[in-house]
This record gives structure tokens, sequence and C-alpha cells, in this order.
């Protein structure tokens, strides 16, 4: 059987989420570049070069005997996948690239990040790529040469869906799925709506969810409800970000850990404003308030409605971190 050069592991769209855009969007520069490839959906998804795994371990282990494929990219997810990366790299003797998205790593027990680390340490023919300079530099520091790579592909012309909009100042705010530890732990979604209770008779929020299936939405209604904001919050599930942002004054991300901000990227591109919380490296041209601190976000907030669009965005630049990806594929084939 010919060899195929490249074998993807990770989430396709849907459900929409930063990884799974990220893997559709570099299908496209695969198809540019000519290069021969195969994603291996981590849910259910079917479709041309794209094969459903189900979420099913035992598919994982028959990829430990692939011999067909010239370099495998795994898109990490779980803490269970380090193990199984060492055990690839003792059985097949193909290059291997891992992608840690966020910071998860810095958070979890020591017993945990002491496996982890030695996991990393062990496996053999690793390229291992990280989305956050805070983990990048973590990896660094313990010996694992790690690259500080950003999972953001350039969104293609977006359908510009139109939103119904009332007088307010209009903020998109965008989560992959509505959970209460992810609410409370990594988007610190409490914080938007605090801001939001305060300032509700000027603001209005579009709240976009990408998986709404998976989704705690009693949850977040008992939020909402919460802050009495039932008036003040626009919900959209299962659509894309950048069909949307242009809709909106800014573009809000309040986590309290997070890897790069792809979304902020793409909505600079789409020539608007957005304010980040300060927890890592963000991209050039964002405005970022202290991590968690309400007081800061509301006076950045304040500056972004109130100074002119193009004077915000004169420091953004666009990143060329796609490209990247692309040379290191054709490095290892």
């Amino acid at each position: 059987m010919k060899n195929k050069d490249l074998a993807i592991f990770g989430p396709y769209p849907p459900p929409l989420g930063g990884v799974s855009v990220h893997i559709q969007r570099i299908q496209n520069l695969l198809e540019d570049e000519g290069i021969d490839y195969i994603i291996f959906d981590h849910y259910s998804n079917t479709g041309n070069k794209i094969v459903p795994t189900h979420k099913n371990p035992l598919r994982y282990l028959k990829f430990l005997f692939k011999k067909n494929y010239s370099v495998f990219h795994f898109h990490q997810m779980f803490l269970l996948e380090y193990p199984f990366y060492y055990i690839f790299s003792r059985i097949n003797k193909r290059p291997l690239i891992v992608t840690i998205h966020g910071e998860t790593l810095l958070k979890i027990r020591p017993w945990k990040q002491k496996l982890v680390l030695f996991c990393l340490k062990k496996t053999r023919r690793l390229k291992l790529i990280s989305v956050s300079s805070n983990l990048t530099h973590f990896l660094n520091s313990n010996n694992i040469e790690a690259k500080f790579l950003p999972a953001y592909v350039p969104p293609t012309l977006p359908k510009r869906k139109a939103i119904i909009k009332d007088q307010r100042i209009h903020f998109l705010y965008s989560i992959w799925k509505v959970e209460k530890e992810l609410a409370e732990k990594i988007y610190n979604i409490e914080l938007a709506f605090q801001f939001l209770k305060r300032e509700k008779n000027r603001f209005k929020m579009v709240f976009m969810v990408g998986n709404k299936e998976k989704s705690d939405l009693p949850y977040l209604n008992k939020l909402i409800e919460k802050y009495a904001l039932q008036n003040d919050i626009m919900l959209i599930f299962n659509e894309n970000l950048v069909d949307y942002v242009q809709n909106c004054d800014f573009l809000l991300r309040t986590n309290t850990i997070d890897g790069y901000g792809v979304s902020l990227q793409e909505a600079m591109d789409l020539n608007i404003p957005v304010i980040a919380s300060n927890t890592c490296e963000r991209p050039e041209g964002t405005i970022t308030f202290k991590n968690n601190d309400l007081e800061d976000l509301s006076s950045k907030i304040k500056f972004v409605v109130n100074v002119d669009k193009n004077e915000i965005l004169k420091n953004r630049k666009k990143p060329d971190f796609h490209f990247k990806l692309i040379q290191l594929y054709k490095s290892l084939f």
C-alpha cells in the first residue's frame, strides 16, 4: 500500500472548537501544498480523507502498528494520551508530532505532572508543539524541547451572518462548551457576567457556544438568572465565530487559563478590537487586563469603546504560524 504522508489525530467539526477549527483550516493548506493526508476524527465525522474514531480507545491501539504514514500528528486531548505517545514511539518508528493545547499541564497535581514529563522525555522522535508560551517555557526548563506555535490558521472569507441589534454596545464572548468546572476554572464566565450586570443598560453580550449538545444548559441558565441577564445576552450555538464577530464592537476573553487565544487573532484579522486577560502571551494588538480583575477589565472596555478602532488595532500583526506548521511537516517527510 502506498505510504500516505501525514496522519492527523484530533477533533474535526462539528462540534466547533479551537482545535477542531484549526484542523479543518489546516486541511485547506495541505491541499494547496499537495501534501497527502488523512484525518482521524476524535468523534464520528466522516468525509473525504476524514475517518471517525468514535472516541474508542481500541481504535487508537491499532494506530500503534500503522506503518503506511510518514508522519503522525496528535492533538493532545487527555492526560492518558501521554503514556500512549511513549508506547507509540517504541513500537512505531515514524516521526511523531504532538500539539499540546492550553495550559492544563501547569495546573495538575505534581505526581501527574511528573508522570507526563517522564513520558515526554522518553518519547522517541518527538516534535513537541505548545500553543502556550508559559507551557513552552515550563517544558524547556524541564529539558523537554518544545516549540511555541499557536494553532492559528487565518479564516476564509466569513459569511457574516446578521443579528438583531438594539441601541446598546454589543460585544462577543465565545467558549467551546458550557460546563461548571470549565466555567469556573478556565473560562471565568462570571467575571464577564459581573461586568455586564453593572453595565447592562449600555452593553449587550453575544454569547457563542461551540458545542450545544455537550453543554450544561441548565447550569448556564441558572448563571444567567443569578445575574438577572435574561434580556441582555443573545445565545448562539454551534456556529462559526468569524461569521458573527463583525456584528460586534469588540471581542472579550476572560480566561484564567489559556493558550494564546486564536479567536482574538481572528477578530483582529476582521478589524474588530479584542480585550483579554493577561494570563498568557496574547496576539499583538490585544488590549489586556489583569487576570480576574473586574475593575481593570472595566477600564479597558471603557478605553476600547471610546477610542478610534484603527488606533486600537494599529499594533496588530498577521502571524505565520500555519506556514511554520506546514514547513515542519515537510521537514519530516
